[in-house]
């Protein structure tokens, strides 16, 4: 009696027992209560992922007309599809083997694209082909947050819950960018990564000639200096091989200097539009055509500068914000000085997606224009998720398993 009344007091020792049964079914419980929170909350995201993606697969779909029903079902292999990298093993010759992958695999997304869109012009279905990589993108994104859900729901794994669950506002935040983007190719819309050639086109005055795969040159003469001008070739959504370009320029040509204008990531708490200085090969991508201009550059003793306009990444795909388009006059000012303080000819390389860019001075006037609704509707961004990118798994360094993020890493590159 002594030993109860120690360990109850007055009220005895039953309400002890009843609340170290209720701790001990509260322990039981929580592992179950924390998965089936991070379910929910994975169930509503994937709601939103998949919002997008149908967005995006139903922009892309009207775009190519005719009936869109008919369409899908060619299109669901399509958006699917698995992109295999390259062997690491024997790292001789890896470059060669990604340019072959990529040329492989945009090879084979734009004979899909060609099918569904054999009545639209050249520029028109450039910009399909652009388009269905953000169908590609967004649908990958949905189905890899599935997977996850079904492995958590199975396995019962609270750890994989809360990793997923920290990094559900950064997909949507890439599944929301890539459906922008998608609408943006379709409507022949300049994105954020479209300043590169946008600053380009600004000193394009002539005839322009195409020296590689969608990109084109035009000679200028800028301040009394020789001056080539290089960029994606618009007015449709393309990419190209800077590379083979560059290399071409600089071999027939006495270059002294080259300059690149980039899109680039921002740091949180930097302004949008912000205009940096650069140097080495300012440019994104794989790095294939990044490695030729090195390549090339350094054989002939090519200095290499530039500069960035700074944007978060969701911005780089999606219409260009007003802030980016007004960095656009800052960079001309820089570029005519780096010209007029160069001993010799300069080769200007506007980097970036061209889409709505078209290759002279004069095609650019129409380009705020295009861009006022969106400006019209356009908020202040808040915090981007886009530098969780690196700082976890599952983020940049690995997105969600080796393979698949080479596929999402692929896909990225043929966007910007």
């Amino acid at each position: 009696m002594v030993l109860f009344g120690m360990l109850g007091g007055e009220q005895g020792v039953l309400p002890i027992i009843l609340n170290m049964a209720l701790l001990l079914v509260f322990f039981a419980l929580l592992p179950r209560l924390m998965i089936w929170r991070s379910v929910k909350k994975i169930e509503d995201s994937l709601h939103s992922l998949q919002e997008d993606a149908v967005g995006a697969e139903t922009k892309f779909l009207e775009a190519t007309g005719g009936s869109i029903e008919d369409k899908r079902e060619k299109l669901e292999p399509m958006k699917n599809m698995v992109v295999s990298p390259p062997t690491g093993i024997d790292p001789a010759g890896l470059v060669d083997k990604l340019e072959h992958l990529l040329d492989l695999s945009d090879d084979k997304m734009e004979r899909f694209v060609e099918t569904l869109s054999e009545e639209l012009d050249e520029e028109e279905k450039d910009n399909l082909k652009m388009a269905f990589r953000g169908v590609y993108g967004t649908n990958q994104l949905y189905v890899l947050i599935r997977h996850f859900r079904e492995l958590i729901k199975d396995m019962k794994n609270y750890q994989l819950a809360g990793m997923v669950q920290l990094m559900l506002p950064l997909y949507e935040e890439i599944a929301e960018a890539q459906r922008e983007a998608t609408e943006a190719f379709v409507d022949g819309v300049p994105i954020g990564d479209s300043v590169g050639p946008l600053v380009a086109a600004k000193f394009m005055s002539g005839e322009v000639e195409e020296l590689a795969e969608n990109v084109v040159a035009s000679e200028e003469e800028v301040d009394g200096k020789e001056v080539h001008v290089l960029k994606s070739k618009g007015p449709a959504a393309r990419l190209g091989k800077y590379g083979d370009a560059i290399e071409e320029l600089v071999e027939e040509n006495d270059i002294q200097k080259i300059v690149f204008v980039d899109a680039g990531m921002r740091f949180e708490g930097e302004d949008t539009g912000k205009v940096v200085d650069g140097a080495g090969v300012l440019m994104g991508g794989p790095g294939v055509e990044k490695f030729k201009i090195e390549e090339v550059a350094t054989e002939h003793d090519v200095p290499m500068e530039g500069f960035i306009v700074k944007q978060s990444g969701p911005q780089a795909s999606r219409p260009m914000h007003s802030e980016i388009y007004h960095a656009v006059s800052d960079v001309v000012g820089k570029v005519e000085d780096e010209i007029e303080d160069a001993d010799g000819p300069v080769l200007l390389v506007g980097v970036g997606n061209t889409s709505g860019v078209g290759n002279t001075q004069q095609s650019t006037s129409g380009i705020p224009n295009k861009l006022k609704p969106y400006w019209d509707e356009e908020e202040e961004e808040s915090t981007s998720y886009y530098g969780l990118m690196k700082a976890f798994p599952m983020g940049g360094g690995d997105f969600y398993g080796e393979d698949a993020q080479n596929t999402f890493e692929l896909f990225q590159s043929l966007v910007r």
